[in-house]
């Protein structure tokens, strides 16, 4: 019970964050959703994410790959729904990303670290807009139960930069952001985050390990 009071009032806080500025779309920067560690090689995992931003919402699925040697490759697909005025447009978005750890936490280091450069391009009403991301990303496990289940905090910096005919003007803008992976099963994972800088948005999202 302790955990999901927690959950409940971190989404609550998330959607209060962001709702509290929300206004017409000035930019379409997704969430992180990753922990600084790798995916082994071969393991995959898939699911679904939403993110709400100041003037718009995303909702796609997401699928991720670990490569070995600790890179991993993630890729997503979806729909967002922009607020424009007088009326809401939808847009199709595809994008990736790849992902590569840095340090592997140990007696010695605490924490683990690693660095995701990313790609999204979204087409609204025959405009693209698109986003060159590069984060750092720290995060520490907790282990909760001897059989796999733990909590993950995570958090970092990321740089955006965002171009195309949809917005007025080009931009480059900066974030932080802090989150949490909570397994709560072998093969099953919940996220929360929150994204914030220049712009602020936040999310939560489910994947599932294969």
């Amino acid at each position: 019970m302790r955990w999901k009071s927690l959950i409940g009032a971190l989404v609550l806080f998330l959607l209060t964050a962001v709702e509290a500025g929300a206004k017409p779309a000035e930019t379409l920067t997704q969430n992180e959703f990753m922990t600084a560690e790798s995916l082994d090689a071969g393991l995959s995992q898939i699911g679904v994410q939403f993110s709400l931003g100041e003037g718009y919402r995303s909702f796609y699925p997401a699928f991720r790959h670990g490569l070995g040697a600790l890179f991993e490759v993630g890729l997503r697909g979806g729909v967002s729904t922009v607020d424009a005025g007088a009326e809401d447009k939808v847009a199709g978005f595809v994008g990736g990303d790849i992902k590569y750890q840095l340090v592997k936490s140990t007696e010695g280091v605490p924490v683990d670290m690693a660095i995701d450069v990313g790609f999204d391009t979204h087409v609204i009403s025959n405009k693209n807009v698109s986003e060159l991301t590069f984060a750092t990303i720290f995060s520490k496990s907790f282990p909760l139960t001897d059989h796999g289940y733990k909590v993950t905090p995570y958090g970092g910096l990321s740089v955006a930069a965002q171009y195309g005919s949809y917005f007025s003007d080009n931009e480059t803008d900066y974030y932080v952001f802090a989150g949490a992976e909570w397994k709560i099963s072998q093969k099953t994972m919940l996220y929360l985050e929150l994204k914030t800088g220049e712009h602020t948005v936040g999310g939560l999202g489910v994947r599932f390990e294969y």
